[in-house]
């Protein structure tokens, strides 16, 4: 007896089934809308769980495409990676930027970051394909420089990077302008000048209620 194929979900190229059927965004560069911010929501609750829509790329028929990148919680290294992760990101989207991080640093400061703000703000990102490190034959799209290739719209180091022009237009208030220099984080002032006002206050304050 005959089995009826029905092709309407394959793939036009149905040798890149096995690639995510179809549906993945290919390796490459360029811009996309932060859509959804799942805290450890991702891999079983070990990762917060990232999602992206492609609204311009390097392959014009990846835009509309959705990536879904997974930010891991345990530093495993010692180094601080997930919170170089989650810095990079922040500071793409606008959340805070390099000058603030100075400031943090510099008073011992750890702010709470309501991370549910990056929804609906434009970054640009470069994916990359890896193989699995147990079995070289599973693919996976990935944020490329390892995992740090989150940028900021108006960083110069991607003017080159495909854009859409009308969604920069209309979310690039939400992002606010990168910085491109960052100050040195304030020192104490001369004991024969006034004492500068303090901002003790300020640096536990929530610094983007502004942004939307």
């Amino acid at each position: 007896m005959g089995f009826e194929f029905d092709f309407s979900q394959v793939p036009e190229d149905p040798t890149k089934i096995q690639d995510g059927n179809g549906d993945r965004v290919t390796p490459g560069k360029g811009m996309a809308l932060i859509t959804a911010w799942n805290e450890y929501g991702g891999a079983k609750g070990q990762a917060h769980e990232l999602e992206l829509e492609i609204v311009a790329w390097s392959n014009t028929q990846d835009v509309a495409k959705t990536h879904k990148e997974n930010i891991f919680h345990k530093d495993s290294t010692g180094k601080g990676f997930p919170m170089k992760r989650m810095t990079c990101l922040a500071m793409a989207a606008g959340l805070f930027t390099a000058n603030d991080v100075k400031a943090w640093k510099a008073a011992g400061s750890a702010p709470e970051i309501d991370m549910e703000k990056l929804k609906g703000r434009p970054i640009m990102i470069e994916l990359i394909e890896e193989a699995d490190k147990n079995d070289a034959t599973k693919k996976y799209i990935r944020i490329g420089n390892i995992g740090l290739a989150f940028y900021h719209i108006k960083d110069k180091r991607v003017d080159a990077w495909p854009k859409n022009q009308n969604i920069f237009n209309a979310k690039a208030h939400m992002v606010g302008d990168w910085i491109t220099e960052t100050k040195p984080a304030a020192s104490s002032p001369p004991k024969t000048e006034k004492p500068a006002a303090t901002t003790a206050a300020a640096s536990t304050a929530d610094p983007f209620g502004a942004l939307g």
